[in-house]
């Protein structure tokens, strides 16, 4: 795992980076959290498609055999009220695939297009020497005693 900002290898998943001290989870997190819930108001709408959809053709077919109409009209709305539920159904359930499948890539990642992690070249000995310390590094040396020089003459 690279550090989104400054592009530090991390050895472990970490919620801020060691270097920059970078928030590393709010983007992968939003995306995971909207792309769930987006799959998860798709799937409601599809089981409320599916219930008023054959609602609407059963009781199409009861009131139009109450009313005693031809069967060459009860055929046709059969066949219409069935088409325009399926169509329906089919494109809902497409949307649902297609939420799923995005889901499981990692954000930003296209078809064919390498993920850009912003990785650094590897360090060398020179650049590690005259490298800034991290962020702990730094609090560390800054909670470290100071010696009093007042006193002293």
């Amino acid at each position: 795992m690279f550090c989104s900002s400054c592009g530090v290898a991390l050895s472990q998943h970490l919620k801020y980076c060691n270097r920059c001290g970078a928030n590393l989870t709010t983007a992968n997190e939003a995306v995971a959290k909207t792309a769930e819930k987006r799959l998860d108001e798709y799937l409601d709408g599809l089981f409320w498609i599916t219930v008023f959809g054959l609602g609407l053709i059963l009781g199409g077919v009861a009131l139009l055999h109450k009313l005693q109409v031809g069967s060459g009209l009860m055929i046709g709305y059969i066949v219409l009220s069935t088409a325009a539920f399926l169509v329906n159904f089919w494109l809902s359930f497409q949307e649902v695939i297609r939420i799923t499948r995005s889901s499981r890539e990692p954000p930003g990642a296209m078809a064919g297009e390498p993920v850009n992690t912003r990785e650094l070249n590897p360090m060398n000995a020179q650049s590690l020497v005259n490298a800034s310390p991290s962020v702990t590094e730094n609090t560390t040396r800054e909670l470290q005693a100071v010696p009093n020089v007042r006193g002293k003459s």
